[in-house]
């Protein structure tokens, strides 16, 4: 038997590990924890864009909430947008908030959500074809849309169609 044999025999015996299975068992704890390294940072990142995509999808709401009781356009208006001289507290239809970007977004009462302000909301008013839905000038729907992006990244769209009111 040669020596080194009686010395890893010897070592067993003693109970002290030899330099391979030191090595072995390093480099299984090794990539033991950068896998768990990985995962913890995947779910964080699923975890984060969850929490993004309830916060945007809030956020598209609130914009709809304030859209939604809106006349379609100024009766016997002739601008697509705002009228001159209108703001944002005296908008008073639809067609105003033609190519609106907000950041931060708004709340409600179309005051600032100063906690957001990370976020943009972007507003198109398109005037579409009723029966095609493609773009086209003077008709009596527009079609809405509204996007919350964070960080120049898109993170919830909502769209729907108005049409003119018998009575507007």
């Amino acid at each position: 038997m040669s020596n080194g044999a009686r010395a890893g025999r010897h070592a067993r015996e003693r109970g002290i590990f030899t330099f391979v299975e030191i090595l072995l068992a390093t480099l299984v704890l090794a990539l033991a924890a950068t896998a768990t390294a990985y995962w913890v940072e995947s779910v964080n990142e699923l975890t984060t864009g969850a929490d993004e995509a309830v916060v945007g999808d809030a956020l598209v709401k609130t914009m709809e909430e304030i859209l939604a009781p809106l006349p379609f356009r100024e009766p016997g208006g002739t601008t697509f947008g705002p009228e001159p001289g209108e703001t944002l507290a005296t908008y008073d239809d639809l067609d105003d908030f033609y190519r609106s970007t907000y950041s931060p977004p708004l709340n409600k009462d179309r005051g600032v959500q100063a906690d957001y302000g990370t976020w943009t909301i972007t507003v198109s008013v398109t005037e579409v074809d009723p029966t095609t839905l493609l773009p086209a000038v003077d008709t009596d729907m527009v079609r809405v849309k509204v996007t919350a992006t964070r960080k120049d990244r898109v993170i919830t769209e909502g769209y729907w169609l108005r049409a003119r009111a018998a009575l507007e």
